[in-house]
């Protein structure tokens, strides 16, 4: 059966504003990135009719209800092909520099390597200009070994420039995303010239003080990269056969790691004192650690897009209302985007919000699919194995319901978490393979391990190092002992196998096999206010020619 909506008309989908003008927004910024890139002509543009056609025929209620909707779509749609434009012709009319020069700047980033340590450096000089965006060096280690973030720096080397043009062929994701626009080798020298004061650059330093002090190297380097989202202290081999493990996500500071800070924030607002302070006030406070949080983490766009989301959420529950998750992804995707739309291009951006969304669209549909399969499961075994009468012969006749029992909960805790696990990597996989080439084939195991682990432990691990970090550095090995035995346990696992082995490599995507994947698991959700039977037929076609074009592709 389809929906209805107020009116009694049946409805395709139910039109929800915020998210639908977050996705124009996104489609604003693809169209300027093929037109910029791949000369998409202008004409282009007309098949947005087509887009806002369907949109009109969610709710019929009013007819300037609708127009309006379909006005702020399309704004949403110029303002991402604008934003982006203009984005893009800033970072590609920088200024061009190939050869040697000397350059100054603030050290931003600092990642120690095997042979080399690079550093990011922003607010640069090259020569006598001023430049607007990073610089990335690479130097020898003895060069930095007294370069601490925030440092200012003059370094001599050869400088070169990426994107000097507009074409595909230069196009640089990462650059543009990231504000990288020079790179620099051959790097002759290196002068620090001054410190800055900077907060969140303290902190992190005293972090990793802190933990290097009170773990072994290579626990101090995962806490770190757990707190932090910094993995430049760990050990390459071990990084890499982390991310063939599949859980390399977890050092990527997100909804689990704000999550689980944002729930211990639920706690202290609840069970203590503060519960009885005014509601602003605890909603000023819970925002307040979020955000400080997130600026040590240095805002990345998985940590804003979890934070904005955790307090739609809280200030929905304060004020007595529900909030509609997809609403709430769809304004954390506006905010991030309208501060920066090339964030699109970040491959952070896409995991974290394809994740969200992919739990948000087949968590459900995957844990009822899994309950049944238990229940038949179950029952088949009960009948035939043990020889038992059915459950349905020993329902009792005066109708009371019983409750339901501990392992029953267990059961469908692990089902439920299984279902959002799943999804989220049904919803990543394609976005994974592309962007690094191979895909876990561990994933799905390992995630069922380290992710309740890692939510399990979190909030007492931040607990821990902040009372190491405002207590003298001899007591952090007293403090952080449980910690190391405990990571050091875990680290064995990737020490002792080779998950490589396993992995799916060598597989070529294109667009086409993007939007008939992604297609056919939307048939599958439960958001297409369609029969059973379409929602299969759809499904299956776009499952089929998904497969069609891979065959093409890799043959």
């Amino acid at each position: 059966m389809q929906k209805t909506g107020r009116d009694g008309k049946d409805k395709l989908f139910n039109f929800r504003p915020i998210f639908f003008t977050a996705a124009f927004l996104c489609l604003g910024v693809v169209f300027a990135f093929l037109h910029i890139f791949y000369g998409l002509p202008y004409w282009w543009l007309c098949l947005l009719l087509g887009l806002a056609i369907p949109f009109a025929f969610c709710d019929k209620e009013r007819l300037f209800k609708t127009a309006i909707s379909v006005a702020v779509l399309l704004i949403a749609f110029f303002i991402g092909v604008h934003g982006c434009s203009v984005q893009v012709r800033k970072y590609a009319s920088a200024g061009v520099y190939e050869g040697e020069y000397a350059v100054q700047g603030v050290v931003e980033e600092k990642v120690v390597g095997k042979e080399f340590t690079s550093l990011l450096l922003s607010e640069i000089s090259v020569g006598n200009h001023k430049e607007k965006f990073k610089l990335i060096a690479y130097l020898p280690i003895v060069f930095c070994e007294n370069v601490r973030l925030f440092d200012e720096v003059e370094l001599l080397g050869t400088v070169q420039t990426s994107m000097v043009e507009l074409s595909a062929e230069s196009f640089d994701a990462y650059g543009l995303q990231a504000g990288v626009k020079y790179k620099m080798a051959d790097v002759e020298s290196c002068v620090v010239k001054s410190h800055r004061f900077h907060l969140f650059g303290v902190i992190r330093e005293r972090v990793g003080v802190v933990l290097y002090r009170g773990m072994d190297e290579d626990p101090a380097a995962v806490t770190l990269a757990v707190l932090t989202g910094d993995t430049s202290g760990i050990d390459s081999g071990l990084l890499k056969n982390m991310r063939y493990g599949g859980i390399a996500h977890v050092f990527a500071v997100s909804g689990l790691h704000v999550g689980a800070l944002y729930a211990f924030c639920m706690l202290l607002t609840s069970k203590t004192g503060l519960k009885k302070a005014p509601k602003p006030v605890r909603f000023a406070l819970v925002a307040a650690t979020l955000l400080f949080y997130g600026g040590v983490c240095g805002f990345s766009s998985s940590v804003l897009r979890a934070t904005v989301l955790c307090l739609v959420a809280y200030a929905a529950k304060l004020i007595g209302t529900s909030v509609d998750k997809f609403e709430a992804l769809g304004a954390a995707a506006i905010f991030i985007l309208l501060l920066s739309p090339v964030e699109l291009f970040g491959v952070g951006f896409q995991l974290s919000f394809l994740a969200c969304l992919g739990i948000f669209l087949w968590s459900k549909p995957l844990e009822k699919w899994g309950t049944h399969v238990c229940d038949e499961l179950q029952e088949w075994t009960r009948v035939r194995v043990f020889r038992k009468t059915p459950k349905g012969a020993e329902k009792r006749e005066d109708g009371e319901i019983t409750l339901p029992t501990i392992s029953a909960k267990i059961k469908q805790a692990v089902i439920s978490f299984l279902a959002v696990s799943t999804a989220a990597q049904i919803a990543t996989a394609p976005v994974l393979l592309q962007t690094f080439g191979y895909l876990s084939g561990w994933s799905a195991l390992l995630n069922c391990i380290f992710v309740p682990f890692v939510g399990g432990i979190f909030s007492v691990l931040l607990l821990l190092v902040v009372f190491a970090c405002a207590l003298p550095l001899s007591v952090a090995p007293i403090l952080l002992y449980l910690p190391n035995v405990v990571w050091s346990a875990a680290l064995l696992l990737f020490e002792a196998f080779d998950f490589s082995l396993f992995a799916i490599r060598n597989v070529t995507l294109s667009v086409g096999a993007f939007v008939c994947y992604y297609l056919a698991l939307s048939f599958l959700s439960d958001k297409w206010n369609l029969t059973a039977r379409a929602k299969k037929c759809f499904g299956a076609l776009c499952a089929v020619g998904c497969v069609l074009v891979l065959i093409i592709l890799n043959i």
